[in-house]
């Protein structure tokens, strides 16, 4: 699975399937200007695993990212 995601200036999320190349099976019709300056590209095997595996980790990092530096729970250092 190559897939791109990326967000309209309007607030809506642009889904875009990839080819092996990189390039868009069937592009959005929105130019690169009207895109926020963020885009996250997947490749993941086309699997019901892998797609689980992928919103457990968008889920761990809109966590991280949304929740406050105090409020986080502490870490051990690393050795």
């Amino acid at each position: 699975m190559y897939r791109r995601y990326s967000v309209h200036r309007d607030g809506d999320l642009l889904v875009e399937d990839l080819g092996p190349d990189g390039k868009p099976i069937e592009p959005e019709a929105v130019p690169a200007e009207d895109r926020l300056p963020v885009e996250l590209v997947l490749l993941a095997p086309d699997t019901v695993d892998a797609r689980a595996q992928l919103l457990d980790l968008l889920e761990l990092a809109f966590e991280m990212e949304s929740t406050p530096e105090s409020e986080r729970p502490a870490t051990k250092p690393r050795a």
